[in-house]
Parts: structure tokens; C-alpha cells; sequence
């Protein structure tokens, strides 16, 4: 049975209500100042992040320099890190930055990227960006990174042995399987098409479990208000029920496959069974949860679409008691969820997608909403589409 072409209602309607913008939502530190620049919260979840921001031609000249850190190091190094950190900062500044002055007050802006910042203000411009358009190795390494499972260092290692292309290594026939539907991965996911596979999957959990409703929240770029997205995430549970959505993602899985719509299962991980049902069990990496990251068949409908479109879909089903954790972490952004932890951490919880953690007394606090989240935390709560902290 082919997905609906026309959905009468939203997945989520949480992710269509209107939402703040930056001018009419402010923390306490944001209010008026003589010195805004230096009252700039540190941590990226303290602060609004709009798109766009005062500072976006700054941004935008930036964005490639901490790119190519990321093709170079990965997203975990402090090399990269701390470039990612300070233009998150610049994101999060409320007022234009006109002199380096002015930026050296923001947190997180050290000398090198003030050196760049420096540079911009004068010229309009920053070089080295402008270069990375035609570095060799770094167009080579980012367009390798783009196939599923190569990382830098995999990416590295490939380029030391001469690969320098996707075309590179079909002709040596490497990664046949990630590559089978490679163009397609790679085209921008509309919201429209978004809100039509989440609808579908939806309507498929309902099939699978006909006397219960669960909750389908689409998280990722689109709940931040992007306009394309490069994959789909939703986010599944069952309100105010503990234990119930056991077994729910093996029970989804057989039937995509049996319909034809899965392409390809990337990886699966069903612990649920293992776990008890009052709380999911401690992790840093995700194994707390029931996910599956697929390459979905959307089939062709004769007019908008005249083929099938093969596009990433990840599915994770979380237990009710950790709804809320788990939604802030799937919803992101990077910037913001590496901050959260890191004051949940001085606020004495342990943070990650499985739960909100006391440290003192290893509890699991039941979170069953992003606001609940803040409060505990003691942060202003801040909406999806003012968490946009990375470029």
C-alpha cells in the first residue's frame, strides 16, 4: 500500500504551532545592556539562536573554516570543538558585531578566530575560507565523508591511497551498498516530504498496534524550522504508559520490509527487552534506545514524483519516562546538546538521549517534556526554532 499523498493533519502539530523569533524571546541575560557583547551567556543553551542572526555574513564566512575542521579532525576533537563553540557564540550575540573589540568580549572568542573576525570586518572576507574552495584535499575528504559509515578517519586513510571521489571508488567497486542510493541521499528533504513520511510511518505504528495511539514527533533540522532537511528522524513512544512501547520497533521493521519499503536496514538495536520498564538503562551512545537507521522507499505518486525517492530515515522509540531527554537530544542542535550537558553536569546530572540522570543518587528523574527539562536544570526554556546554534 502506497504512503497517502495528501495528509488532512500534521504528524506533530507541537512542530507546526507558531514560534518565537529572536526579537520577542529573551533570557535574563539578554536584556538591555550597556555591554552586550560581554553578558553573552557561555553556554548555548542559555542563549536564543535564531537564524538568522545579526551576525549571518559573519557566520556564513566563517561556517567553512569550522567545516573543514570537522573533515579534518571529526566533530569530538578540540581543534574542532573550539571553533564550533566560538561561532556558536557569534550565532547567539543579539546585537551586530562592528569592531574586533567588540568580539573579543564574546565567551569562547579566542585569538585565532578573532584574527579571521578581524579580518572580515576590514575586508569583507575571510581568505582562507575562500581557498577551502579549491583545496584539493578538502573537497576530496568532505565529498568521500558524504557515504554512509566513512568518517575522517576512514576518509583520511582512502585519500591516502589515492581516492579522491565517489566516482574513485565505484570504479574500484568500495562501499557498493552505502553507494546504491547515493544521489538520492544526497538531495535536501523538503518539510513537505518530511511530514509525508512521518504521516506514513504513523499510520503503519497504528496497524502494528491498533488499540493504542502513540506520539510521532519529527525532531532533527525540521523541528528547528529548516526548510530541507538531509535525513528524517522521528522520535515514537507511548504517553503516560511505561513498558508499552517494548517490542514496537521489531513489530514496525517486519512490516516496512514486508510492503517494500525498506531499501536497505543500516542498523537496528532493540534492547528494550533487556531493559527494564520503569527506566532505560544508562548510556552515553544511544544504546539505551530502540532505533533503526534505514534507507526508506518512497514510491513514485505519477505526477510530483515519476520515480521512487530513497531517502535516510531514522526511527527510534524511547520509553515515556525519558520523552522529554530524548526529544531535546534528537531535536538538537549539536551546539546546544554538548552545552546542556555540560551544565547538567555542574548542576550535578548526568545527561545524555536515555535520561536525566542524579549523580548523587543515580535516579533516573522522569522527564516527560523539554520544559520539564529546563526547569529541573533551571534554565529558561528556550523552542526548537531558537536552538539553531550551529551554522
Amino acid at each position: 500500500m502506497p504512503p497517502p499523498q495528501n495528509t488532512t493533519s500534521p504528524p506533530s502539530t507541537r512542530c507546526r504551532s507558531p514560534s518565537p523569533t529572536a526579537s520577542s524571546w529573551r533570557s535574563p541575560s539578554s536584556t538591555s545592556e550597556s555591554d552586550p557583547f560581554s553578558l553573552v551567556p557561555p553556554y548555548a543553551c542559555k542563549r536564543p539562536s535564531p537564524y538568522p542572526c545579526p551576525n549571518q555574513a559573519l557566520v556564513d564566512a566563517l561556517t567553512p573554516l569550522r567545516e573543514y575542521r570537522f573533515v579534518l579532525y571529526g566533530t569530538a576533537e578540540p581543534e574542532s570543538i573550539s571553533y564550533a563553540t566560538a561561532i556558536s557564540t557569534i550565532i547567539g550575540c543579539p546585537v551586530k558585531i562592528e569592531t574586533i573589540e567588540q568580539a573579543r568580549r564574546l565567551p569562547k572568542v579566542g585569538e585565532k578566530i578573532s584574527l579571521k573576525i578581524k579580518e572580515f570586518l576590514e575586508t569583507g572576507k575571510i581568505q582562507d575560507a575562500i581557498d577551502l574552495k579549491t583545496n584539493e584535499e578538502f573537497l576530496a575528504l568532505k565529498e568521500l565523508q558524504t557515504v554512509h559509515g566513512i568518517g575522517h578517519t576512514t576518509s583520511l586513510s582512502l585519500y591516502e591511497q589515492g581516492y579522491r571521489s565517489i566516482r574513485d571508488l565505484r570504479a574500484a567497486k568500495l562501499y557498493s551498498t552505502q553507494l546504491e542510493y547515493y544521489e538520492d541521499s544526497q538531495e535536501k528533504i523538503p518539510r513537505e516530504e518530511v511530514e509525508l513520511i512521518a504521516e506514513f510511518v504513523k499510520i503503519q505504528i497504528a496497524r502494528c498496534r491498533p488499540n493504542e495511539e502513540a506520539i510521532v514527533e519529527i525532531c532533527g533540522g525540521y523541528r528547528r524550522g529548516k526548510q530541507f532537511s538531509n535525513d528524517v528522524d522521528l522520535l515514537i513512544t507511548y504517553p503516560h504508559q511505561e513498558g508499552i512501547e517494548r517490542g514496537l520497533l521489531g513489530e514496525l521493521l517486519e512490516r516496512l520490509q514486508k510492503k517494500g519499503f525498506i531499501a536497505q536496514l543500516h542498523s537496528s538495536q532493540s534492547p528494550a527487552s533487556l531493559r527494564s520498564t520503569s527506566s532505560n538503562k544508562r548510556s552515553s551512545r544511544l544504546d539505551c534506545l530502540d532505533r533503526a537507521f534505514i534507507t526508506f522507499c518512497l514510491p513514485s505518486n505519477g505526477t510530483t514524483r515519476l520515480k521512487p525517492k530513497y531517502r535516510r530515515l531514522d526511527l527510534i522509540v524511547v520509553n515515556w519516562k525519558t520523552w522529554g531527554t530524548a526529544l531535546q537530544s534528537w531535536t538538537g542542535s549539536t551546539q546546544v546538546n554538548r552545552d546542556l550537558r555540560r551544565w547538567a553536569d555542574k548542576k550535578g546530572y548526568s545527561l545524555d538521549a536515555g535520561g536525566l540522570r542524579n549523580k548523587t543518587t543515580d535516579q533516573v528523574l522522569e522527564i516527560s517534556s523539554e520544559k520539564e527539562l529546563y526547569r529541573i536544570l533551571e534554565l529558561e526554556y528556550i523552542p526548537p526554532t531558537l536552538r539553531r546554534a550551529d551554522p
